[in-house]
């Protein structure tokens, strides 16, 4: 009886030492380095890109012709279209050595979001003044993020206004 015991015991060590071996190779693969990091996340803001390329079309000539409620609906669709990206974003493993300045960076694109809901709205209310002043804070947000993830070389997950007209 005793025999069978401690061959179970020896079987459940060995079983659980394997499990913690795949556990520790699963997280070790899953530690990424910087140029990883970009090469997944670059796809994930060029989509981004592009579909703000399509949305914001229009936008900039229509907040010229004073038609400042058809152009809020740019700026709600854009922060819908963001707030996708940031999750889709997040859920990319990271480098743990980078760990701060990627949650800075998040931090920032969250506020960039919200600041584009805040020009949405005050362009729906019709306060072009509001909205300008919005966007020079969109800028300033902008270089603080960027600023953020400055040795990431990003392309695509770099905020440039001017990519959308």
């Amino acid at each position: 009886m005793l025999g069978i015991r401690n061959r179970r015991l020896h079987l459940f060590g060995a079983a659980l030492l394997s499990f913690l071996a795949m556990a520790a190779s699963a997280t070790a693969a899953e530690e990424l380095t910087r140029p990883e990091y970009k090469e997944r996340v670059e796809p994930i803001c060029k989509t981004n890109v592009l579909a703000n390329k399509r949305i914001f079309k229009g936008a900039k000539g229509e907040v010229k012709a004073g038609k400042l409620k058809p152009a809020s609906t740019h700026f709600f669709r854009a922060a819908t279209a963001f707030a996708k990206t940031i999750s889709q974003l997040e859920a990319v493993p990271r480098p743990l050595a980078d760990e701060a300045k990627l949650s800075k960076w998040f931090a920032a694109l969250r506020t960039e979001k919200a600041i584009i809901e805040k020009i949405g709205r005050a362009l729906k209310a019709e306060d072009k003044r509001k909205a300008e002043s919005y966007s020079v804070d969109l800028n300033r947000n902008s270089n603080l993020a960027n600023n953020a993830v400055l040795g990431f070389d990003f392309d695509y997950c770099r905020i440039d206004p001017s990519r959308f007209g």
